[in-house]
């Protein structure tokens, strides 16, 4: 297929889930609920991934019948995130902003724009790509992420203008420290989610999380200390009152990179985001195999 054909298909295809998430939002869910159903059934989508990092991580708490809950809970989850990207590609901002909050939002306002600039870390906990996607709206920064190109040119481009939607710049990742250099003068809110399993061993973090060896990525560390600024953590509280329903809450990390030790930064990002998943397990991303490289170490 060709470039230009495929260009049109796709948006032909956003064309039509617009509509009728705008419009018959119960055939959405009726579709999407079919769709859970063949996950969970008959698919049985990553299945053992799931059961084994559940296991992995809450056998020494929970028995088999219990893991097994959570992880049917997980496929709804799943539907969750999948029915709340349809919106954010279907919804005009106030109708998005107007179900999402800012916990202390004159707090964090305040403290943003009195720095030259901050990383904010987040994970893969509560709907990520939406609240990123949705952060600008709420601060007066300018916020940039870093990702990874996805390898179709058309589908790429089409991410990048529904991400870009409600002003998140997006850069490459491997320009992250150049981009970085680049906006030294302004005040930029700087996004990394740090919670993947590492492509590249090199440099990584250790510790003991959800009762597992892991590695982490330090580059958000590392970046924190070079351009010494302050580190916070975001948290994505979902709500039970509905899909695109969260809370967005920041925890400050540190506001003095430069004064901790190595390692510490990660460290205490890895212990807020353990204990977020403690708390309500099916809402972190189960379906990756988080510990892949475990045995690296």
């Amino acid at each position: 297929m060709s470039f230009k054909l495929k260009n049109i298909v796709i948006h032909i295809i956003l064309f039509i889930i617009r509509n009728l998430t705008r419009t018959a939002p119960f055939l959405i869910y009726i579709l999407l609920w079919k769709t859970e159903v063949f996950l969970k059934y008959i698919l049985r989508y990553r299945s053992k991934v799931i059961f084994t990092n559940l296991k992995r991580s809450f056998g020494n708490q929970y028995d088999d019948k219990r893991i097994k809950k959570i992880q049917n809970e997980y496929y709804h989850v799943l539907i969750r995130y999948i029915r709340e990207t349809l919106y954010i590609i279907s919804y005009d901002l106030k109708t998005l902003k107007s179900k999402i909050k800012l916990a202390e939002s004159d707090k964090w306002l305040s403290f943003l724009s009195a720095q030259k600039s901050t990383i904010v870390t987040a994970s893969h906990y509560g709907n990520w790509e939406m609240n990123m996607v949705m952060l600008p709206a709420f601060i007066q920064q300018r916020v940039v992420a870093f990702y990874k190109p996805i390898s179709d040119k058309t589908v790429d481009g089409i991410m990048l203008k529904i991400r870009s939607a409600h002003g998140l710049e997006l850069h490459p990742i491997e320009q992250t420290a150049r981009i970085m250099s680049k906006y030294k003068a302004e005040n930029v809110l700087y996004i990394f989610i740090g919670d993947q399993s590492p492509l590249n061993m090199n440099g990584v973090y250790w510790n003991t999380f959800l009762h597992q060896d892991t590695p982490w990525l330090t580059g958000a560390e590392k970046l924190a200390r070079k351009f010494n600024y302050p580190v916070l953590y975001l948290k994505q509280q979902p709500q039970a009152d509905g899909i695109l329903s969260y809370i967005l809450q920041f925890q400050s990390i540190t506001e003095h990179p430069d004064l901790e030790a190595p390692g510490e930064i990660t460290e205490q990002y890895s212990r807020i985001l353990e204990k977020e998943i403690e708390g309500q397990p099916a809402f972190w991303l189960w379906s990756h195999k988080r510990w892949k490289r475990a045995h690296l170490k």
